[in-house]
């Protein structure tokens, strides 16, 4: 399938990103280009003072003699010091990566080896303590930055510089002399690498250029044009070392209407989006499910009449979603339903700052169709897209809407083709793809093939007229009996419980299927408080006979939504959280599972689950008859 393009975006790759910061400069100086809260108050950023601190940290950064080609990397939560200085080493022909905030020590060392970085840019103390063990075993690496050193007293390092030191030594900003840096700049130029989650080995680094990042990104504009037609608030909290992230906070805003906003602390993002209100929010299916969670607790503990009367418009505005992606809502039960969100819904939709969602895009992962009919039910239009790292910030799908049915990841924009190989794997072509990984030409040569097409090593499949994901090409479970299962369909079902954080499954080669379920500690938690049930900790809610029956519960719920040979006949819950800091953890900052580690984690637990006394039997007699 083909979309006809409706966008000319060859002036888009002839650009740069600090080329576009320059132009919006000089276009709408006193528009707001971001808000960021500092100290209770949130600050706003004009183009023109944004250009202004980009150009102030373009000449510290030259001082410290970094040139055209040289790697920097960058570690910390999203925040406004972290697109400046990413714009800023942009701007000096540098190739900017970042760091997942959640990587531990080794993961740090790797990409710093790998990527070659003669500049690491740590957001604060916690950042340059993981570092400095090995710093001086890193030839390439000459500076350390920190952007926040108020809690480092007595740190000495020959390669540890302050951010504001450096600012301070860098004078007055320029914005003539940032101009003529960024003219110097080749669109076709290498402007950031972006590391995969590394699933399924050592993360790979895709190398984007200038040009094509801000045409691929473009295409989410034109596949929702709503974020150029007028001005919305969002919220910027994903990783930017994530392309999404890199998409929300630096990139749309030079190409749309969107204005970020940057909380004090990433942990505080409830309060962040309750004081911001936005109107639009990319987020991934973690978060999702998360409030969602929140929400349903709220209900359960909330008093016996509001408790009734939201199950009572929850209800309701189950069968008003269902006739909506049907076409088949009348006048009243339109009514109705407005009168229940009125009444109901919009209470809660405003303690969470969810009220004035116009649309919600979710990415990064499988969206549950439960969870995201679950928001719809609330009136909140969720929609999901679909595209990965070596798209270079593009989508390769996107449901429309508004309020689209769940199940699938829409249509392609305009200018992309898609195709199903034989084998059902989803092919992507587009002149504004990745360049190559990062020191990695096999890699590159497994993934970009010499027809043009991307492959993307997801199994998908047409279902009128939109793209359905059906699993990872590698991740399929193939049981005994030869039935071929795709486990993250069960996963995603087991995950739209409040009490299940993360689900496993496991059954290639088995009889049946098992999982190892992660418990969403703090719901859980709650639900101990209410229920009476002693507990002291994770490790306590883990291993209470009460919680395990509660699971189970939902693992039996689960299974009425599923076919006799997908059912969970056996469930483990993991006796710690999952955390991606941790040396050696089965999952990524992203906190994608890496499958096979975390059977080799777990193994005492998933085959504890299996009763191999058949199979025992079969080798037993296989030797004797030897």
């Amino acid at each position: 399938m083909i979309a006809t393009p409706s966008l000319d975006r060859d002036a888009l790759r002839r650009k740069s990103a600090p080329l576009l910061l320059c132009e919006r400069a000089r276009r709408a100086p006193d528009s707001i280009a971001f808000r960021s809260k500092h100290l209770g108050l949130y600050r706003e950023r004009s183009w023109r003072s944004y250009a202004a601190l980009v150009a102030r940290a373009a000449r510290a950064f030259a001082a410290l003699g970094l040139r055209g080609g040289d790697r920097v990397a960058i570690v910390g939560d999203a925040c406004e010091e972290w697109m400046i200085c990413d714009l800023a080493a942009q701007s000096l022909g540098a190739i900017v990566y970042g760091i997942y905030p959640t990587a531990s020590a080794s993961e740090i060392e790797y990409q710093m080896r790998d990527g070659g970085a003669v500049l690491f840019i740590a957001e604060n103390q916690e950042y340059v303590d993981k570092i400095l063990p090995f710093a001086d075993d890193l030839h390439e690496l000459k500076w350390i930055v920190v952007l926040d050193d108020s809690a480092m007293f007595a740190y000495e390092h020959r390669k540890l510089r302050t951010y504001q030191a450096l600012l301070a030594a860098a004078g007055e900003p320029d914005l003539a002399w940032l101009e003529q840096r960024v003219a110097r700049l080749g669109p076709d130029a290498p402007a950031f690498i972006v590391y995969t989650s590394g699933t399924t080995g050592q993360p790979k680094g895709a190398l984007v250029t200038h040009g094509k990042h801000l045409a691929a990104s473009a295409n989410i504009v034109d596949h929702y044009p709503t974020l150029a037609q007028r001005t919305h608030r969002t919220v910027g909290y994903l990783p930017l070392c994530h392309v999404l992230g890199r998409d929300v906070a630096v990139t749309l805003p030079l190409i749309s209407r969107l204005v970020p906003h940057f909380g004090e602390h990433p942990e505080d993002l409830a309060t962040t989006l309750f004081e911001t209100a936005p109107t639009i929010l990319v987020t991934v299916p973690r978060y999702l499910q998360k409030f969602a969670s929140q929400v349903l607790l709220g209900i359960l503990n909330s008093g016996s009449i509001k408790r009734r009367a939201a199950h009572l418009a929850i209800g309701f505005a189950r069968g008003h979603a269902r006739r909506r992606w049907s076409d088949r809502a009348g006048f009243a039960h339109d009514a109705f339903y407005r009168a229940c969100r009125a009444g109901v819904f919009m209470p809660i939709l405003n303690k969470l700052g969810f009220d004035r969602l116009e649309l919600v895009l979710c990415a990064g992962a499988p969206l549950p169709p439960e969870t995201m009919a679950f928001w719809q039910m609330l009136g909140v239009n969720v929609v999901e897209m679909y595209g990965q790292t070596e798209t270079a910030g593009g989508i390769i799908c996107g449901q429309r809407g508004p309020f689209p049915r769940p199940g699938d990841v829409g249509t392609m924009p305009a200018g992309w083709e898609v195709k199903l190989a034989s084998d059902g794997e989803v092919l992507v072509k587009s002149p504004d793809l990745f360049e190559s990984y990062w020191n990695n030409a096999e890699a590159t040569r497994a993934i970009k093939g010499a027809d043009g097409w991307l492959r993307t090593g997801d199994v998908g499949e047409w279902h009128t007229g939109a793209l359905r994901l059906v699993d990872r090409a590698r991740d399929f479970i193939v049981t005994s009996g030869g039935k071929t299962i795709s486990p993250s369909f069960i996963e995603n079902i087991l995950r739209t419980s409040p009490y299940v954080a993360e689900a496993i499954v496991f059954g290639h080669g088995r009889k049946y299927l098992t999982a190892l379920i992660e418990i969403e500690a703090d719901t859980v938690s709650d639900w101990a408080r209410s229920h009476d049930v002693p507990h002291t900790g994770f490790t306590s809610l883990a291993t209470s006979a009460d919680v395990v029956r509660l699971i189970g519960a939902e693992i039996e719920r689960a299974n009425g939504e599923l076919s006799r040979v997908e059912q969970i006949k056996d469930f483990r819950i993991l006796p710690k959280a999952l955390d991606p800091e941790e040396e050696g953890e089965p999952v990524t900052p992203t906190r994608k599972v890496k499958r096979h580690l975390m059977y080799e984690r777990f193994k005492t637990l998933v085959e504890g689950m299996y009763d191999d006394r058949e199979q025992r039997l079969i080798a037993a007699s296989t030797v004797e008859s030897i």
